[in-house]
This record gives structure tokens, sequence and C-alpha cells, in this order.
């Protein structure tokens, strides 16, 4: 790794760390930089402004969520097995950026614009999630009687919940179970209502 790109990560990384712990008013460039063990005149070389350092972290990990874009997967006749591995692909994704996403709506009212960097994930990961209950039907799994995005939209929003109770509580309190029992068992139930019945 080049020196230029180590002082630049160490910047973000450092910068990341305290817009999420303060938020972006109370955090100056200067203490960006003593973190980041550079000056900062350093800082600004390489940003410009304290608004374009933020919005590179943005752009920065909108392009590491892009894993959840990049999902592969077929429908199987264990369904449950299935949204448990989905379920915990996301989940796991989202939840090692709480602290992130907890900025992001800290923030979105004074940068309403913040949403147009990253809104697009949450929606591909509900179109991905649409595609495979699309698939599903296909294979006579799922019943023709319901809607894939009304489905996908259902399964993510229990995911969500748990990144939402983490991101502002700290835990979820709403459940005593660990996070992959809690998507087996959500899995489960889920399927429970939307596999095809036999007749």
């Amino acid at each position: 790794m080049s020196e230029k790109k180590d002082t630049k990560s160490r910047i973000l990384d450092a910068a990341l760390e305290m817009f999420s712990e303060k938020g972006f008013k109370a955090t100056t460039t200067r203490a960006i930089a003593d973190k980041a063990n550079v000056n900062e005149v350093t800082l600004f070389r390489y940003f410009g402004s304290k608004e374009k350092l933020f919005f590179e972290i943005v752009d920065n990990e909108a392009n590491v969520r892009m894993n959840i874009i990049n999902m592969k997967f077929e429908p199987s006749e264990n369904m449950v097995g299935d949204l448990t591995m989905i379920g915990g692909y996301i989940s796991k994704n989202m939840m090692e950026r709480a602290s992130f996403f907890k900025l992001l709506v800290m923030e979105v009212d004074r940068y309403p614009e913040i949403w147009e960097h990253i809104g697009t994930v949450p929606l591909a990961a509900i179109s991905k999630l649409g595609q495979y209950f699309d698939m599903a039907k296909k294979k006579g799994l799922v019943r023709k009687d319901l809607d894939s995005e009304i489905m996908a939209v259902s399964f993510f929003s229990f995911l969500f919940r748990i990144l939402v109770t983490n991101a502002f509580l700290g835990d979820d309190l709403f459940t005593k179970k660990n996070r992959d029992d809690g998507i087996r068992e959500f899995a489960e139930l889920f399927v429970n209502g939307v596999a095809k019945r036999s007749d």
C-alpha cells in the first residue's frame, strides 16, 4: 500500500469513527487529523473540506454495501435454510455498519442528499429478495397468489428492525434470542405462511 493511500485511509477511518461517535457538527477537522496522526493541512489537501470528507465516507460505505446487491442465490426445497442464509448475510453486512447508519439518521436533516448516496442499497436488497420469491413461485415453492415485492419488504423489515434497535439502543430489547437464532426462527415462521400448501 502506498504512503498516499495509507494516509488517506487513516483519515477516512478516523473521520468515520469520530463522526459516528460525536456527529458531524461536533467533530472538528483538527480532531480528525490528530486521531489520524496527520496535520490538518494534510487533511485539507486530500479532501478540501469537512463536508467533502463526510461524503467520501458515505460513498465508500455505499460501495461496501454493494456486497448485498451482488448476492446470488437460487431457491431450493429448503426455503427456511435459504432465507436463514440470505437473512444472515444481509444482516451481517448491515450490522457491521450500525454506527454509520446511526450517523446517517442523525445527519439526514442537515444533508437530505445522503439518501441519494445510499438509499438504493436497501431497495436493491429488497429487489434481490423479490427475485428470489419470483423464482420460488416458478418452482412451485411459494403460493402464486402472494406478491413477491410484499414478501420481500416483509422479510427485509425484520432484518431492518434488528439494525435499528442495535444502532440506537445498543441491543435488541424486543427478544432474548441471538441474531442468528432469531433470523432462523423468523424464516421458519415466514415460510410457513408463504409456502405453497399441498392440496
